[in-house]
């Protein structure tokens, strides 16, 4: 496996993972400031991943992958925080 596809699941795994923390530790409407957080946070580690790849060859697909689908898991985290709330 390519290690841009890598970096790019790596920050799908990270971005879920604080997506399931901040749905389990923040009660109520809360959960929406730290989903925010999590969502910038995700995409400086979509862009600390494919800096560490070192590939220049679709560097931006591969960071715009990562971003767009840390994005989306956040959205469907506000999704569920919306029905929750």
């Amino acid at each position: 496996m390519h290690l841009g596809r890598v970096a790019v699941a790596t920050t799908w795994v990270a971005a879920a993972a604080g997506v399931v923390v901040v749905l389990a530790a923040v009660p109520g409407l809360d959960a929406f400031r730290w989903l925010a957080l999590t969502a910038g946070l995700a995409v400086a580690v979509g862009i600390a991943g494919q800096l560490a790849v070192a590939d220049r060859s679709g560097f931006v697909l591969r960071l715009a992958a990562a971003s767009v689908g840390a994005f989306v898991l956040v959205a469907i985290g506000a999704l569920l925080a919306a029905a929750g709330a």
